[in-house]
């Protein structure tokens, strides 16, 4: 059976998705497939709303309760984050399933996935908070290393060091200074009432960039 060459946008955005979900390139072929041809079955492309139900089809076979046992890859750093994102959903509303799964897996334009849920785009930022990363942590790393062209990760890659008992040490006893000293010499004494600075203008949001994502990257 053939399609649409365009038609193939449906599983490279359900694959991005449900590969930096589940980590596993067979699991997240097959969900990728059974999403795209869910929705070929309701109308596919044609339909209005076809990126809400691509995601929410997709999810549907990542994050539900027990639609899929995916044992975590013994050597990739990134299970337990992605078994932490796949809560989030499960927990999160169908709007902040999609808004979320778009803009910080599929790498879609705030303004763009706006429009997909139907929402402002400051109502969509919000929506997509539920998978806001931490700082310090970029969901692209969880894509197929195959497609991003990134060094496929190790756990080794990822542990952090614990600081050596010396930094601890020096540190405690900056802090034991720190602490005597304001003993001893009490407060500072003031110059004057505070001065008003103001308040520092806005800045400006910046530009969304394109409408096509970094699915399949």
């Amino acid at each position: 059976m053939t399609h649409d060459p365009a038609d193939s946008a449906l599983e490279t955005n359900a694959y991005a998705i449900s590969f930096r979900l589940l980590g596993d390139r067979p699991a997240a072929r097959a969900v990728a497939g059974i999403a795209a041809e869910r929705l070929r079955q309701v109308g596919g492309m044609t339909r209005p709303d076809w990126m809400y139900l691509l995601v929410e089809f997709t999810l549907d076979q990542t994050v539900e309760p027990g639609v899929m046992a995916v044992q975590a890859h013994p050597d990739d750093p990134y299970s337990g984050l992605r078994t932490a994102l796949r809560r989030r959903l499960e927990r999160a509303a169908p709007d902040e399933r999609v808004a979320g799964s778009l803009i910080h897996l599929a790498g879609y334009s705030v303004d763009w996935v706006a429009t997909v849920v139907n929402r402002s785009s400051e109502q969509t930022v919000q929506l997509a908070g539920i998978l806001a990363p931490p700082p310090g942590v970029d969901y692209r790393d969880l894509g197929d290393p195959e497609l991003t062209r990134r060094p496929a990760p190790t756990r080794a890659d990822t542990t952090r060091r614990r600081p050596h008992w010396t930094t601890l040490a020096a540190v405690a006893v900056v802090i034991a200074v720190i602490l005597a000293a304001t003993q001893i010499t009490g407060p500072r004494p003031t110059l004057g009432p505070p001065l008003d600075e103001g308040s520092a203008p806005a800045a400006s949001a910046p530009d969304a960039g394109s409408v096509s994502g970094t699915a399949g990257r």
